[in-house]
């Protein structure tokens, strides 16, 4: 099995934290299944960080279509699944109606997880902004009922950043918010952005006052092999739906022609188109 992981995170700009998810992914996935990590093309988002760029609807509907032409890639080179590494899930529904492999994300995986751990969970996220996000996606995703108001933790994308080689302070400041959501009833926490799940699991926390930590990589993970073992037995998502339904091959190809994006990549022989 072979899992294209999507970051959203630009090429380039962190050599060390694609290496890290690597080695994590190799001790996370079973024998057998190959993790590959994409980014988005070096120079996405200037001079900002991702989390600068991504709070806005705009700059994230531009980029959302690098995701997309690489899960028509994805599909192209044999993949199994292709997996949205960011807690906010962008693109998915979009690559979930476009190609035939099955498409997990991040943020519906750690969720859905968190509720099988848990009655009631928080996200906690950083950056002013991705907090009222994480909010209307849990909406979105009919999992209101079960979550608190997503936790802004006090720390930027620098602060993150550094967590991930001295994480002393990050985990301080992550426990202080985190005891603030089981205060109000968490009993599942799911830090929010890979690069904090990341900061947080390479530091060896897993749970707070007995409340367990949702490790994104690994729910993610764990979600796609089970996605593509239920399509080996027959079982892959719906076409039936506004969000699920298919377009023609034709209908794509002359839309992405319209709007200046690469050909469809062929599907090798012995795949689904």
């Amino acid at each position: 099995m072979r899992i294209w992981y999507q970051s959203l995170v630009d090429l380039g700009r962190s050599p060390g934290y694609f290496d890290g998810l690597a080695t994590r992914a190799h001790a996370i996935a079973r024998p057998g299944v190959e993790v590959v990590f994409h980014g988005l093309p070096e120079g996405t988002y200037g001079k900002h960080s991702p989390a600068d760029v991504v709070v806005y609807p705009y700059l994230i509907s531009l980029h959302v279509q690098f995701i997309l032409d690489n899960a028509l890639r994805a599909q192209a080179e044999g993949y199994d699944v292709f997996a949205v590494g960011s807690v906010q899930d962008p693109g998915l529904e979009e690559a979930r109606s476009l190609v035939d492999l099955p498409v997990v994300g991040y943020g519906e995986a750690a969720m859905h997880f968190a509720c099988l751990l848990g009655t009631r969970f928080s996200v906690l996220v950083f950056q002013s902004g991705f907090d009222q996000m994480m909010d209307l996606r849990i909406r979105r995703l009919g999992l209101a009922d079960r979550a608190l108001p997503t936790t802004l933790i006090d720390a930027g994308f620098e602060e993150v950043s550094k967590g991930m080689q001295d994480p002393a302070r990050l985990v301080e400041v992550f426990s202080e918010a985190a005891r603030r959501a089981i205060r109000q009833g968490a009993e599942a926490l799911i830090p929010g952005q890979l690069y904090l799940s990341e900061a947080i699991a390479r530091a060896g926390v897993t749970r707070i006052d007995e409340v367990p930590i949702v490790d994104g990589l690994t729910a993610t993970l764990k979600m796609a092999e089970a996605m593509a073992d239920l399509k080996r037995f027959g079982i892959s998502v719906t076409r039936r739906g506004y969000l699920h339904a298919r377009p023609t091959p034709e209908m794509v190809e002359h839309a992405r022609r319209v709007h200046g994006r690469p050909p469809i990549p062929p599907v090798p022989p012995g795949k689904t188109a």
